[in-house]
Formats: structure tokens, sequence, C-alpha cells
């Protein structure tokens, strides 16, 4: 049997492994001796056994690049990719030795490094930004200075999930922050700490996916970045977007990403490509000769796009006379598809429970990505990619409802920030019923059933009449009651069953003893009604705190 060997499958590259077996190759995992003591990667390696297990082979970088040559030979492997950046000198490395479909190792470093891109686009008279190698402290001033800048951005010449990267204000602030720099690994498990200094520059920034067979390119997909910058100059990801729909500009951004992909000579395989549009038109920030990270799964892109970048690369690979009839097709997404990244405010210790039972009741979610650790945990503020431990993928065919659902955990996070996870103490007060339930069945309408929802069980509430029932179907609305004291997380839980219940065009009704004890009270069960698809029921003078919601 023949093998197609991938270099460290992390990320999105995980993708390779199964559609490697779906073709009828045995899939080789080969480890780098940068990333093979990291236990953040170790996990990723452990998953892939777990998912895959004797099916997947693993190799070691050695030493010797021969010895590794010789045991991929051994197995027949006719293909080479990196799974993740981390991968990239390797597989180059591999492909150039054993004469496989790839990249030149002797031009690795235009795709490789930020400073070989920014060399390549010079010589090939594109639009660049203008960028220096920090050789000393005293070079900040000077560039500073010599470009008449108000802004600049410090960032790695090799790193990942733009760790480093800070845009500084003034020439003081720029020194403090590389030598800072100094000091923190760079994300790719190697020594390299060579930091440029560029210009910033404004506009929106995008994602353009290509992927490459015999030095020609196709486009496979847009995504739209949305960022924060941040009061101490830290970039926070807010999102990701998929451009489904083509806007002014884009074409001419996308036919920049094919001169880079010339430029920095890029041959074989996926590339991400991150460009800003300003007034001046498109302008590279980095390449990565590898697929989009952010751990996305063959579910979720062939649901928005309808194919995933991993079985597009290899089927042309293995099968390079199907790649331009594959690049000619018309760009056109199947759905619309968001991605918000996390954004913690401030160092907190919490459990993130709450957050994964309150996005997954939002019409539009499809995957939680988790970072972080199973319970209660430390988490950093966020400043970079690396230190956001969550991320929300959503697809929907509808735009206005994919914005909504954002909007809504945007919300949450800019000014409610403590629903989204609970700490150490996460069990809820006990509060006093306010409500005289007689009373309130009394006001409802005879002809509809509703169910109440109590401590001591469910009664089913109709004709003026209420009984206790046990599991109930669809009803026209729930009162809920439920106000003695428990964990939040199980609230939570029951409170989003008991909406499920609810029949479109009905109501659900917290009582405020049901909230009271809620972090933000009323707020946070505002939340819970619209993440479950219910409108806000404005109040009236006389209903004593009562929140209602009708679904739509």
């Amino acid at each position: 049997m023949q093998s197609i060997a991938i270099v460290e499958a992390l990320s999105s590259g995980q993708m390779y492994i199964r559609d490697i077996i779906e073709r009828g190759y045995n899939p080789i995992y080969i480890t780098t001796k940068a990333l093979s003591d990291d236990p953040f990667f170790a996990e990723y390696r452990m998953m892939c056994v777990r998912n895959f297990g004797a099916k997947v082979e693993f190799l070691e970088e050695t030493e010797d690049l021969d010895v590794l040559v010789a045991q991929l030979r051994e197995r027949n492997t006719v293909l080479c990719l990196p799974g993740t950046e981390g991968g990239v000198k390797l597989a180059d490395r591999i492909c150039t030795a054993m004469g496989l479909p790839g990249n030149d190792a002797a031009t690795t470093y235009l795709r490789a490094t930020k400073a070989g891109m920014v060399e390549a686009l010079a010589r090939a008279g594109i639009r660049h930004i203008q960028t220096e190698t920090v050789g000393d402290v005293s070079d900040i001033a000077r560039f500073w200075r010599e470009n008449d800048l108000d802004r600049c951005v410090l960032k790695f010449s090799e790193s990942a999930g733009t760790v480093g990267v800070k845009v500084c204000g003034s020439i003081e602030e720029a020194e403090s922050h590389y030598r800072h720099m100094m000091t923190i690994p760079n994300g790719l498990g190697t020594d390299d700490h060579t930091v440029l200094i560029q210009e910033y520059i404004g506009g929106t920034e995008y994602i353009v996916n290509t992927l490459s067979c015999n030095g020609e390119h196709m486009l496979t997909d847009v995504w739209v970045y949305g960022k924060i910058l941040q009061e101490d100059g830290t970039l926070a990801y807010d999102y990701g977007m998929l451009v489904k729909d083509l806007e002014p500009g884009n074409t001419e951004m996308i036919a920049y990403a094919y001169k880079v992909l010339d430029a920095v000579q890029m041959r074989w395989g996926p590339c991400h490509i991150e460009i800003k549009v300003d007034r001046k038109g498109p302008v590279l920030i980095e390449t990565n000769a590898r697929p989009m990270g952010l751990a996305m799964t063959a579910t979720y892109l062939d649901e928005c796009l309808g194919y995933h970048i991993t079985a597009l690369t290899l089927d042309t690979m293995i099968h390079p006379q199907q790649f331009k009839a594959l690049s000619l097709r018309p760009y056109a997404p199947r759905k619309y598809a968001l991605m918000k990244i996390m954004i913690i405010p401030e160092r907190i210790v919490a459990d993130f429970s709450p957050t994964m039972v309150f996005a997954n009741a939002l019409k539009s979610m499809r995957e939680v990505l988790f970072f972080g650790k199973d319970g209660v945990s430390e988490y950093a503020r966020t400043v970079d990619l690396d230190t956001s431990p969550l991320t929300l993928k959503m697809i929907n065919e509808d735009y206005g409802e994919l914005r909504r659902d954002y909007e809504l955990l945007r919300l949450i996070e800019k000014n409610y920030f403590d629903i989204y996870y609970t700490s150490l103490d996460d069990t809820l007060e006990g509060c006093e019923r306010v409500i005289d339930r007689e009373s309130l069945v009394s006001h409802l309408d005879p002809m509809r059933r509703y169910l109440l929802v109590e401590d001591d069980g469910n009664h089913l509430v109709q004709f003026g009449e209420s009984r206790p029932v046990g599991e109930w179907g669809f009803v026209d609305g729930v009162i809920y009651g439920r106000c003695a004291s428990e964990k939040t997380v199980d609230r939570i839980r029951d409170v989003i069953r008991c909406m499920s219940l609810v029949r479109s065009g009905g109501h659900f009704m917290f009582l405020p003893e049901s909230y009271g004890a809620f972090k933000n009270g009323v707020v946070t069960a505002e939340f819970l009604l619209r993440a479950n698809g219910f409108d806000l029921n404005a109040p009236t003078y006389y209903n004593a705190g009562i929140l209602a919601g009708y679904r739509r």
C-alpha cells in the first residue's frame, strides 16, 4: 500500500488523516523535533491515536534527515504535506530530498518567514509593508523617525497564533515590547527570536485560502477577520466570517493573492494568506503554506462551502489533471458562516461549562472549539489568538439570523462576561417565592395549555385548573418558577430543556424568584430567552417582575 505523510497533523491538519484513509492510502504522522515535547501538541497526537488507532503510523524527525527519508521510502510514500505551521520546513525538506510534489526547501524562507515574504514581494515589484529586522533596540527609534510613523507593529519573523504581535503607539512602547519579546517563546517551539518592525496598515483584514498545483493556483474560500485593538496595543481576534458573496474590491484582492503565491514560489498545496485592504488596495500581512487553522473540521467546511481543503489538496495532488476544471468552478459557498473567538477581558479562574450549554442553544451553532481545561482553571486575559480558549463556530442560511446570534454573544462578552462561566462556588442561592401561583393561574388564557415548573414538580394548567404531571410534550407556554438552591449549570440546562417544549407562537415566562439568583439577574434570563429563539416581551406596569418571551 502507498503512504501519504503529514508533518504535524495538528489543528485543521487533522482532517488529512481521515481523507487519506478514505482514499485507500496509509497515513503517516511525522512529529518534528521542535514540537515533540510540547504538551499542547502532544494532546493532538493522542487525539489522533484515539480517533484512528493503528490505522496511523507515527514517525519522528531525527538529526539525520536521510534516516527519516529512508523510512518513508520503505513505506512507499508518494506525498508529504505540512499539517500546521510547525511542519512547513520539514515537509519542504522531505519533498525536495525525495523528489515528491512539493515546495522547494531552498525557498522555504520566502513562505515561512515574514522577512522572506517581504523580500519576495519587493523583488517582484508587488506592494508590501515597509519592514525592517530589529538588530538592536536602537533600530526601533531610527525606523520610526525615518518612516515618520505614528504607530508601528512588532512581530516575530517566525511565529504561530499571532504570538508577540503588538501595535505600538510610541517609540518607548515599542522598545519596551521588543525587550519583552526577547523573553517569550515564538509559538513554534524554535529559538528564533528575530523581530520585525513594520509600518501600521489600517483597513480590513481578510483570509484568502488557496490551493496550488504545479505552480498554478485556485481560490478555495475567503474569510474576513474582525479584530479589536485593545488599549495596550494587543490585537484580540473577535471573529472570522466567511465571505459568501464577493464584494467590490475582493476580486482585486484575490488577483493580488495569486501574485503573492508566485512571488513566494508556492507551487504545491494549500496556502492560508492574510491580506489587509485599505484605500491603496490589498497588501500582504503573511502567507502560511498549510491549511487554515482554528481546528477546522470536514463537517463544518462541507456544510458551508460544499468541500474541505484537505480533500481538495489530496485529490489534486494525486490527480493533477483535475486541477484546472476545479479551479474554473464559480466561487459559490452554500451557507453563511461565522466563528466567534472568545475574548477574556481579564485574568479569571473559571469553568466555561455555562458557555457550552448556552451557546449550543443558538440556532446557528455547529461546533464549540475549546482549548481550555475541564472544570475550574486559570485563564489569562486575551491578547492574541493563543490566549483565546474558545471558538464558537456557526452556520446559517439566513445572514440576518447568523449576525443576530453573533451580536448576542458579543454583547454578553462586552458587558456581562461572567455569564459565560462559573467559578469555584457555582451554586445559586435559593430565593423566596414572590408570585402568588393561584392568582397567576387565574389570569392565564383558559384555552391554552401551560406548564408550571416548580421545585416540587410540574403542573399542567388549563381551563383555570392546575394538576400535577410528569414529562410533557409541546405546550402553549411555560411558567418557570424554580427557586431552590442548585448548581448554575443545572439550572441553565433545565431552563433550556423547558424552553424546547414551547411551540411556535407560544410564551416562556420567568418568575422573578427563578431568575433572581442568577449572576446579573434578569439580564441572564433575557439572554437565555434570546439564545433560544424567543423575542422579549416589553414589561407592563402590572406584570410584577415576570419576564416573558415569545417564540418566533
